[in-house]
Formats: structure tokens, C-alpha cells, sequence
């Protein structure tokens, strides 16, 4: 994982081709908010946290032991919120289980089983009132639960200039997992670009904050 977003880079910006209207986007704004939807242990919280300084990174983790490396990785950052919670389309209580893929694997569904606990399921609108700010960037890796974050229209969604995803239809066959993020994206007529494991959306009515 630290590879990944370290040295591979999976969330910068700079290999896009309107990697220049995200950037005056961000230097433009003076309170940007990312969302880090399934921030596991903080790596990307950190890389965020650096890449963005003047950024308040909220960082949303709803498994207890991850979620508590998350605030020791990240405490030397004070711009980073972290929020020991799962992210849904609504809020209530979901069940955290682990279907054998491990600490970067959990996930979470509507009904409990025999090795599953319950957590708080928090709206994207809950999430963002915890600071207030300018949407940036909304970074999503829930391990299939985006089709339930999509599942409602919410207006918060698309007030982010950038929201980075992986879809996970490769670990979920047969479900058509990705369709409610697609459905999403296609009626916003966002820009559609594939980079690695990620899609990044881009809003096509990004106006620099003034």
C-alpha cells in the first residue's frame, strides 16, 4: 500500500491532462476539503496531507484496528480529521466483516454475520460538515461498498472538482458493482480517465475559487 501511493503515485494529478486546472483549482481555494473515503491506515491520509498542505484531509476508517494506526500515522498532521466510521448513501449502523482478504480488505454490508461488527455508516453531507471548506478531492477505496454510496443522488458528490475511485467489479463478479458510480458519472458529463487501479472523475464545470 505505501508503495503504491508513495512511490507509484496513485493519487497525483500531474500525469492528467487538466492536471493545471486542478492545481489553480487548489491554489485558488482557500479552505479545500479531500475526502479520504477508506483511509486504512493513513498512508493516503499522509500523502494527501503533504501533497496538499493547506488541505483539511478527513479521513474516514471504519475498522477499529486500522482506524487507530490511522490516528498515530497521521497525528504529526493536524490537518488530518480521522473518523472511525464507514461512509454510505445513508446513515444508521452497518456490519464490518472480513471475507479473508485481510486488513485492507474489509467490508461492510447490511446484515450481520457470525465474525461481523457493527459500525457507524456516516453520509458524504456528514462527513463534509465536519469542517467547513471548499470541496477538492474525494478519494473513494471501499471495497465494493461505492455502489451503495451512488445508490442515492446526493448534490455533495458532484461539488467535488476530483473524486478518485476504484471500482471493484474484478472482486465482485456478476454484481455489476460499478453501475450506480457509472450512472453517476455519465449524468454529470464528468471527464472519464483511467490511471492504474483508479478512475479519476473530473468535473467539467471546475471554476477556480475566488
Amino acid at each position: 500500500m505505501c508503495k503504491q501511493i508513495f512511490f507509484r503515485r496513485v493519487y497525483a494529478t500531474d500525469q492528467l491532462s487538466r492536471a493545471q486546472e486542478i492545481a489553480d483549482f487548489y491554489r485558488a481555494c482557500a479552505d479545500p476539503i479531500i475526502v479520504d473515503a477508506g483511509a486504512n491506515i493513513g498512508a493516503s491520509a499522509v500523502w494527501f496531507a503533504l501533497t496538499y498542505p493547506k488541505a483539511k484531509i478527513l479521513a474516514i476508517e471504519p475498522d477499529v484496528s486500522n482506524y487507530e494506526l490511522l490516528k498515530s500515522n497521521s497525528s504529526a498532521f493536524p490537518s488530518v480529521v480521522p473518523l472511525n466510521a464507514a461512509i454510505a448513501a445513508t446513515s444508521g449502523t452497518l456490519y464490518l466483516d472480513d471475507p479473508g482478504r485481510g486488513a485492507c480488505g474489509y467490508r461492510t454490508g447490511e446484515q450481520p454475520t457470525d465474525h461481523s461488527y457493527a459500525v457507524e455508516a456516516m453520509t458524504l453531507e456528514q462527513v463534509i460538515a465536519k469542517s467547513s471548506g471548499t470541496p477538492f478531492i474525494l478519494k473513494i477505496d471501499i471495497e465494493g461498498a461505492e455502489s451503495d454510496l451512488f445508490s442515492r443522488h446526493s448534490e455533495e458528490l458532484n461539488r467535488f472538482p476530483l473524486v478518485i475511485i476504484e471500482l471493484h467489479d474484478w472482486m465482485l463478479p456478476r454484481k455489476s458493482n460499478s453501475r450506480n458510480f457509472l450512472k453517476w458519472h455519465v449524468e454529470m458529463q464528468r471527464d472519464f480517465v483511467y490511471a492504474g487501479e483508479n478512475v479519476f472523475s473530473i468535473s467539467n464545470t471546475i471554476r477556480p475559487v475566488i
